[in-house]
């Protein structure tokens, strides 16, 4: 039977001394809060994308929509 991850880790962990089982606990809690902070950046960004398009009348358009006027512009340079 494999293990996962989450039990590899735990079985690693379980063998370190106390002082780098810490600091494995600080690196987890540091990945979890810059998942955190790049989702509320992500969230943040739509938000200002939506008001964006709404200030500029663009609301209406699709993403498909969007990517062929990209597409159009690269075209043109």
């Amino acid at each position: 039977m494999t293990m996962n991850y989450f039990e590899q880790l735990l079985n690693v962990v379980r063998d370190l001394p106390e002082t780098r089982a810490l600091q494995v606990l600080d690196f987890a809690r540091f990945l979890k809060w810059q998942d955190e902070a790049q989702a509320k950046e992500m969230i943040e960004f739509e938000a200002w994308a939506e008001n964006l398009a709404r200030e500029k009348d663009f609301a209406h358009l699709s993403e498909e929509d969007v990517a062929y006027i990209v597409h159009e512009i690269r075209k043109e340079r």
